[in-house]
């Protein structure tokens, strides 16, 4: 049986005071939702200090201040009942095609609207969703899903360094717990976490 792991008892109380963090893909509630692993996260951060808001979800978020971005890839994925919302897809690679665009136009508008007009740094994490993961169809394409977020996260680490904006990716695995990668992304999101970027934070074990 796992340990659960708690990030209020491995970090220090008030480590994330004054950080404003902003979700992505957390809108769906339950501990096995999609988007599960930015919710932990979420919570976990608002424990330490910071305030937190979720994309698409909560009206009247500040994108200005927000110092973190958070994606979930898996709260991004369309889900069941919801491919027609988004333009009739026709087959599970368009809806990872859809997933990795959302993940990237949201970076986007967090970058140019909060980190560069204020030429300050910003950090961006990107949460993969695991193996065998629900919805299903996402299942089938973790991989694929897991290697275009830990590209795009290489790309922009190196497009961005001038400007202190670190980006990377975590690699959730089969076992990995929703406390595990919000105890690993509340770590991340503090000042520590500026000596990381460009690379993938793998969970899943040997292969």
């Amino acid at each position: 049986m796992r340990t659960k792991i708690d990030a209020s008892r491995l970090l220090r109380p008030g480590l994330l005071e004054g950080v404003s963090l902003l979700l992505g893909g957390a809108s769906r509630s339950g501990e096995d939702a999609p988007g599960s692993f930015a919710n932990a996260a979420g919570a976990a951060c608002e424990e330490l200090g910071a305030t937190v808001a979720a994309w698409p979800g909560e009206a009247g978020v500040e994108i200005a201040s927000v110092d973190v971005l958070v994606v979930d890839a898996s709260g991004l994925y369309p889900h069941e009942g919801e491919d027609e919302a988004v333009g009739g897809l026709d087959t599970p690679r368009d809806a990872l095609r859809v997933c990795l665009q959302s993940a990237w136009e949201l970076t986007g508008e967090v970058v140019n609207t909060a980190f560069l007009p204020a030429a300050r740094a910003g950090r961006i994490i990107y949460l993969a969703p695991a193996p065998g993961g629900e919805p299903s169809k996402l299942a089938q394409h973790a991989d694929a899903a897991r290697a275009g977020l830990e590209n795009l996260a290489r790309t922009l680490s190196i497009e961005w360094a001038r400007h202190r904006i670190t980006a990377l990716t975590i690699a959730p695995g089969v076992e990995t717990s929703a406390g595990e990668v919000a105890a690993l992304t509340a770590y991340l999101a503090s000042p520590a976490g500026a000596y990381f970027s460009g690379c993938l934070l793998d969970l899943r074990g040997p292969s």
